[in-house]
């Protein structure tokens, strides 16, 4: 009976493990890298991706918006829940810089609407009910992929020096 426990009580043990945090009714995504990059070779890396609308220095931070798509996310696993990303969307936020390590923020996540492409809306609307994420596993999900995504994006730009 207790392996049963055990083994019921695993699968909860990683669920809503993620960088994102709720702030002011808004998903905002934030992790700190370890690692020494000039804010000029972010930008350029941040606009190698493919990916970029801009990318913009000022003032020791890197301002950027980068669009994501279904592919993306399926390299973590996403398949078609939640429909809503099925599209892609686009992310906005910023790179800080400090000795040894940088810290990116993305506060601003959107996607592209499935029936009408031209249509851009907040995933806030999506995900957040009352402030909080929705009692459902796809939200949670959804959450996770970003979370990969926006991490392997960003470790490896850092990663990409080639030494």
């Amino acid at each position: 009976m207790k392996k049963l426990l055990l083994l019921l009580l695993f699968p909860l043990l990683g669920f809503g493990q993620h960088n994102f945090s709720i702030i002011k009714n808004n998903l905002v995504w934030e992790k700190v890298f370890p690692g020494t990059v000039m804010p000029e070779e972010m930008m350029k890396q941040i606009k190698l991706t493919g990916k970029c609308q801009f990318a913009d220095f000022n003032y020791n931070v890197v301002d950027f918006c980068i669009n994501y798509t279904s592919d993306d996310l399926k390299n973590f696993g996403y398949k078609v829940s939640p429909y809503f990303l099925s599209e892609g969307g686009q992310c906005t936020g910023m790179v800080e810089f400090k000795e040894g390590r940088y810290r990116v923020t993305i506060f601003k996540l959107d996607y592209y609407d499935p029936d009408d492409i031209m249509l851009v809306l907040p995933v806030n609307g999506e995900i957040l009910k009352d402030g909080q994420v929705r009692d459902r596993d796809a939200y949670e999900r959804a959450l996770n992929y970003f979370d990969q995504y926006f991490t392997y994006l960003f470790e490896k730009i850092v990663a990409r020096d080639g030494w």
